[in-house]
């Protein structure tokens, strides 16, 4: 796909971070979009700053958790423009550093709900009008930490794992079709996930975005133009940073004690 221009492109979690950068190198491109995040606020922030584009912009408040609110979110997307050629699923959120003994379910399910199951309600309501155009595609933001898990982020780790085994089942599903499926895994990118943890307790998330800022090497607008430039070459992994890339080799050629490895690393 290597012409954005006037293609319809879906991109959940716009309203910050690389959802947003994301929508200003599409608008820059002369892409039509459908935006949203669960945010309305920072979401119409997005939308105010691609205002100058000529393309046009569909947006709406999304949490992408309900399925019921994300097919109405769809239908309005296919009725605006008609069509949909390309669907960004980004949205995701995680949560303070703690041990799997000690996180409540609750947590865990909060965060499935988002990361995966967010992923998977964007591509099931979309992968039909996908179908539809000469040629399409997805592109599902999992982590490095769906290669190499990270101790204390166990919910975040397992949402995104899931994210990896869902994207490269659906690219074996759709590999006679015209749809190119794309996981993208990033390092470090200086976003405000962590700064959005939802907590009693804001000292230590202040903590931990503090140390998770000083570790982040890429920033967000890197991380969109690297995500734009693997859509158009068609690619089916997509790895962002350094710390990304050196990770995924380390997991690859040492699978069996890559922990020991990463944490002298890093």
């Amino acid at each position: 796909m290597h012409n954005l221009r006037d293609k319809v492109v879906v991109i959940t979690g716009a309203g910050s971070g690389i959802g947003r950068e994301l929508a200003l190198q599409l608008a820059a491109e002369g892409s039509r979009l459908a935006l949203a995040d669960i945010n309305p606020h920072t979401l119409q922030d997005t939308v105010a700053m691609i205002s100058g584009h000529p393309g046009q912009v569909f947006a709406e408040a999304l949490d992408v958790a309900h399925r019921s609110a994300f097919q109405a979110f769809a239908a309005g997307v296919v009725g605006t423009f008609g069509q949909v050629d390309v669907v960004i699923n980004n949205a995701g959120k995680t949560l303070l550093q703690q041990s799997i003994e000690k996180t409540p379910y609750e947590d865990f399910e909060k965060v499935w709900l988002v990361n995966l199951m967010g992923v998977l309600h964007g591509t099931k309501e979309f992968l039909p009008y996908l179908r539809q155009r000469p040629e399409a595609a997805i592109v599902n933001i999992a982590s490095i930490f769906s290669t190499a898990a990270y101790p204390y982020q166990a919910p975040y780790s397992l949402s995104k794992f899931a994210v990896r085994g869902l994207t490269e089942a659906l690219r074996q599903e759709t590999a006679r079709s015209k749809i190119t499926v794309s996981v993208v895994m990033p390092g470090g990118i200086r976003t405000n996930i962590v700064n959005h943890i939802e907590t009693d307790d804001p000292v230590a998330r202040n903590k931990f975005a503090a140390r998770f800022d000083r570790s982040a090497i890429t920033d967000a607008a890197t991380a969109a133009r690297v995500i734009v430039q693997g859509i158009k070459r068609k690619q089916a992994r997509i790895l962002i940073g350094r710390d990304a890339r050196i990770m995924d080799l380390v997991v690859r050629f040492f699978p069996d004690n890559y922990e020991k490895i990463l944490k002298k690393l890093f």
